[in-house]
């Protein structure tokens, strides 16, 4: 990983700054337009409702990140989260949460949530492993149909999360196969028992991007899959506790 680059953080209320930052969630998003993402004029309400919304940028002001969550009862949602593609995978994400969480906690926040796609596997470890967030529920196609890139011909299931602004470490469990290479053939139901009565994985695809794009079938083999995999272990009894390294959801009884 290249070492995160010197940032600084700005709470955006201008609405030009807020286009850029439609502007760069849509690049993010590789969405055409921001209809299914978000403009700048419900950016300019959150701001009037006292949201946050923070751009990263570097030391000679460009924007290459940014963040925005909504008040709620209890906690802070976060809605996006996005670091500008180029300056993708320096750490850059982490610093933006962390952000968000400082800001949080000043205004008397506990925890924050928000929803993610449980097939792309570097968000799962990202959410669950570094941040140790907690899955609070499997939403089943939570935002309907949705034409911003990323989710464009799939169907919106969501995991819930929730972050206690605390550091974790990934999961040690080893599984004896390749998350990647399941077989939907021989078990339509993505879920694997380790056979020790405690605990279950549900595997998660290397590039499921890449799988809607060149192979929708794959992909549309995982959504199933995985969604079936967590209702039956939901039905089990199983909770999620985290996810190993190599892409798989821990799941285990409490």
């Amino acid at each position: 990983m290249t070492p995160v680059q010197p940032v600084r953080f700005q709470k955006l209320e201008r609405i030009e700054d807020l286009e850029r930052v439609v502007s760069l969630l849509c690049e993010v998003w590789e969405a055409e337009s921001p209809v299914d993402l978000i403009n700048a004029s419900n950016l300019k309400l959150m701001v009037e409702a006292d949201g946050y919304i923070v751009g990263m940028f570097t030391d000679q002001d460009e924007m290459i990140g940014a963040a925005v969550a909504i008040r709620g009862k209890d906690a802070l949602h976060s809605h996006f989260v996005g670091v500008r593609p180029g300056h993708q995978g320096r750490g850059l994400g982490y610093l933006l949460k962390q952000d968000e969480a400082e800001w949080a906690k000043d205004e008397g926040f506990r925890v924050i949530r928000w929803t993610y796609d449980p097939l792309v596997r570097r968000n799962a470890y990202f959410n669950l492993a570094k941040l140790s967030s907690k899955v609070l529920s499997y939403k089943r196609n939570y935002y309907g149909e949705l034409n911003d890139g990323l989710n464009d011909n799939d169907e919106t299931d969501r995991l819930m999360i929730e972050w206690e602004f605390t550091d974790g470490e990934p999961m040690r469990l080893t599984a004896p196969m390749e998350a990647d290479s399941w077989d939907f053939t021989e078990r339509p139901a993505a879920l694997l028992d380790l056979g020790d009565g405690v605990h279950q994985l549900v595997p998660t695809p290397a590039d499921i991007e890449k799988l809607r794009l060149h192979e929708p079938e794959r992909a549309q083999a995982w959504r199933s899959g995985v969604r079936a995999g967590f209702a039956k272990a939901e039905t089990e009894g199983y909770e999620v506790t985290g996810f190993t390294p190599d892409g798989w959801y821990v799941l285990r009884r409490p």
